[in-house]
């Protein structure tokens, strides 16, 4: 049993038919989850986080093509039992992973990373007096000075994306987060691009699956089919029928995916 995976899935069914339907029994849930891909994500975490006092972790994976969810598991050392969904529920800061939207607003806004330059230097940010003072760095201490948009991606450069995230707007970052498939509430702070909001580890899969799709977004499925307590099969509530939208161009999704894909 992965019990994340079924507590998300015991979520959808309690939406759609109700809790005591749903506790009551008699209906059959096939689900999208691929078990040899459940298991190796599993082995993944407890092979590299085995210690007691090891961080809890969460792996989700996402078919880009229709939004089916092949695997959901996390662990925390030490503990068993949890019924709290660490993937679905939990809300961790993403860090340098949410540079990828800040990056997408950009190119969306007409900027070319390959032609674009900032300097890589610590950042001073105070636009008045009265407001606390935001200073950034890299994570090592180390500057490149002159550095284009594509290769202070390549190094995740802090100081570059704290200007980027200026001069594209914190508002669009926030939009274009949203629109790929994060569903969390954001703090529209400049602070964002660097990952200083919360969401969840499904959230984020689900918009980088966004971005691997080539721009369309898929809300992410759990279930195939249900099977009634009658033995018929529950067509109307749309189960297994992905459900899709373009949420950017094609053509910004796919520099996004060039742009961090290249080694120069």
């Amino acid at each position: 049993r992965e019990p994340y995976f079924f507590s998300y899935v015991r979520d959808q069914l309690i939406a759609e038919y109700g809790s005591n339907t749903v506790r009551s029994g008699g209906l059959r849930v096939y689900t999208t989850i691929n078990p040899r891909l459940q298991r190796a994500a599993a082995k993944a975490i407890r092979d590299t986080l085995y210690l007691r006092n090891d961080p809890a972790a969460a792996i989700v994976s996402i078919n880009p093509a229709n939004g089916a969810i092949r695997a959901m598991t996390a662990v925390t050392p030490g503990r068993t039992g949890n019924q709290f969904n660490l993937v679905a529920q939990a809300r961790r800061q993403p860090g340098s992973t949410f540079k990828t939207f800040v990056l997408a607003a950009a190119i969306e806004q007409g900027m070319n990373p390959d032609s674009t330059y900032y300097t890589s230097a610590p950042f001073h940010y105070q636009p008045d007096p009265y407001t606390p003072a935001w200073d950034v760095s890299t994570y090592d201490h180390s500057y490149s000075g002159t550095i284009s948009v594509h290769s202070a991606t390549l190094a995740s450069d802090n100081t570059v994306y704290a200007q980027l995230t200026l001069d594209v707007g914190p508002e669009n970052v926030a939009d274009m987060a949203h629109r790929l498939g994060i569903q969390s509430a954001l703090d529209v702070v400049p602070a964002m691009g660097l990952g200083a909001d919360a969401i969840s580890p499904l959230e984020e899969a689900s918009a980088y699956s966004t971005l691997a799709a080539r721009g369309i977004y898929s809300k992410p499925m759990a279930i195939r089919q249900v099977v009634l307590a009658n033995g018929k099969v529950d067509t109307d509530a749309g189960w297994g029928q992905p459900d899709r939208h373009r949420a950017i161009s094609d053509g910004v999704a796919s520099i996004r995916i060039d742009v961090e894909s290249r080694r120069t």
